[in-house]
């Protein structure tokens, strides 16, 4: 009796023991990452400010009086932000590690032989989401929606092929070398604080946000109309968005959505796309290195156990071979194939001018996909060397916007026509040859959004190759630039693409 009272005295100690340690790790994340800028943190740290000045209101003013009214709005007021801030990043951090990082959330292990003091094992993944995820600001953006842009420009991928590299080219345009160009550019809200995503892709279409891919929510991630009001009647400049999230063009389900989400969008003129492509082997060698790179991210969090229920028990593959059998196995296939019927069957697609019907009664009214399908159906792995096939690819996304608006194509360099405008990764560092990809991508997002300016397309195309010209002028002999998935904070550079 008297040793059963002391295990459950001893269980009872380390539960307590775990919890102090698990809420004192936790505050040292909440620290951590208001520190780095993060918002919500930031207002946690204000809560025990806000009510200490409170009390001393409470204490000190003999009657009721504005500022106590005020200190009582904002208190509520924080704690309701506090609430619904951290409500979401619950719901990310759980979609991010199963989705995502393709693992199992951490457990605390309750047997009587583990049970020791220690912090909760997820909470070092949790407390790394804290410092990378944005939760009010998705939530705005959401509450936002309709008063937003679609992007101009969309740079479907491939990984590993310079996306990156000619993203930031874009953005540059706004100011090449310290000359204002007559041109502004505005790049696209990402939910992830990292050096190398921010400012580049949306990660939208690949369900980031808890899955939802809904067309009309896309424009959450890009700027106000308003903004674009001000820089074009205002300023009189050419004014200009893109995303540039790399997994789009091997995605099954990405193509319908987006050509569903510009068939209603003004005009109903679609987006410029644009394609980055590079040696397949080499594509596929990158691609394996940074994945193996986020795997040992991942484990380094604490994620141990693999997701084997959302991604089959031979996920991830062991080897690069391995890798190549997977993607190209029959789970693999009936995996991508289903997700894009999925997403025919949701997106439907018409002939250009007509109305699509998109009400598609789903959990609270918003399409969303099921975590097997994104963010791509059978993880991350499965495109090593699914993503080279960049030929069928593009004539997927051909086949899909040529059934919603008709024949509105680009001309590449080659003279064939194309939604899609191709630049390989080998002239993104070459200034020279750089011109001709830019210039073809920029006039091309001029001819089709010409009915929003005042001047002659002469003028603005003139405009773009000033802009284009001190660009590549500037960056004449760049190295293209490459992400890292090893570390938050090294960001490497890849010369030649090697």
């Amino acid at each position: 009796m008297d040793s059963s009272i002391t295990r459950k005295n001893r269980a009872l100690f380390s539960f307590l023991a775990c919890l102090v340690l698990t809420i004192c790790e936790l505050s040292r994340g909440i620290l951590h990452a208001a520190k780095s800028g993060r918002v919500l943190p930031r207002l946690t740290l204000m809560l025990p400010l806000q009510f200490g000045g409170y009390q001393l209101l409470q204490s000190f003013a003999k009657t009721r009086n504005v500022w106590h009214d005020v200190s009582i709005v904002l208190l509520v007021g924080n704690f309701a932000m506090n609430a619904l801030g951290y409500s979401i990043v619950v719901l990310l951090y759980r979609y991010s590690v199963q989705t995502i990082f393709n693992r199992q959330i951490p457990r605390m292990e309750w047997r009587e032989s583990s049970l020791r003091p220690q912090p909760h094992p997820a909470i070092k993944s949790f407390n790394t989401h804290l410092l990378l995820l944005r939760p009010l600001e998705v939530f705005f953006r959401f509450m936002t929606v309709r008063f937003r842009v679609l992007p101009d420009i969309i740079v479907l991928g491939e990984t590993r092929c310079g996306t990156t590299t000619l993203c930031s080219h874009l953005s540059s345009l706004s100011k090449a070398g310290e000359t204002p160009t007559g041109i502004k550019c505005y790049t696209p809200f990402c939910p992830w604080v990292h050096p190398e995503l921010d400012n580049k892709e949306s990660f939208y279409f690949v369900g980031h946000y808890l899955g939802i891919v809904d067309p009309y929510f896309y424009r959450m991630a890009f700027p106000l109309k308003i903004t674009r009001w001000w820089e074009e009647k205002i300023m009189g400049n050419i004014f200009f968005c893109f995303d540039g999230c790399a997994q789009y063009l091997t995605s099954p389900t990405a193509a319908y959505l987006i050509a569903n989400a510009y068939q209603n969008y003004e005009n109903g003129d679609p987006p410029v796309l644009v394609v980055c492509v590079r040696d397949p082997v080499e594509q596929a060698i990158s691609w394996w290195k940074f994945e193996n790179d986020a795997m040992r991210w991942g484990s380094s969090m604490g994620l141990k156990s693999w997701n084997t229920a959302l991604r089959s028990k031979n996920y991830p593959p062991q080897t690069i071979v391995e890798a190549l059998q997977f993607s190209n196995s029959e789970f693999v296939r009936n995996a991508y194939l289903e997700a894009e019927q999925l997403a025919q069957s949701i997106i439907p697609t018409s002939n250009r001018g007509t109305k699509c019907n998109i009400d598609v009664p789903l959990k609270l009214g918003v399409i969303r996909l099921p975590q097997w399908a994104l963010t791509w159906p059978a993880g991350q792995l499965s495109t090593i060397g699914r993503s080279g096939r960049f030929d069928s690819n593009i004539q997927r996304y051909n086949r899909i916007f040529s059934s919603v608006f008709g024949n509105i194509h680009a001309e590449n360099a080659d003279k064939t026509k194309s939604f899609v405008h191709v630049v390989p990764l080998d002239i993104q560092t070459n200034g020279v040859l750089l011109k001709d990809p830019l210039h073809r991508i920029l006039s091309d997002m001029v001819m089709r959004r010409a009915y929003r300016y005042k001047q002659c397309i002469p003028t603005l195309i003139s405009i773009i190759d000033r802009a284009i010209d001190c660009l590549c002028d500037f960056n004449k002999h760049g190295a293209v630039r490459r992400n890292s998935s090893s570390t938050l904070e090294i960001t490497t550079s890849e010369p030649n693409a090697r």
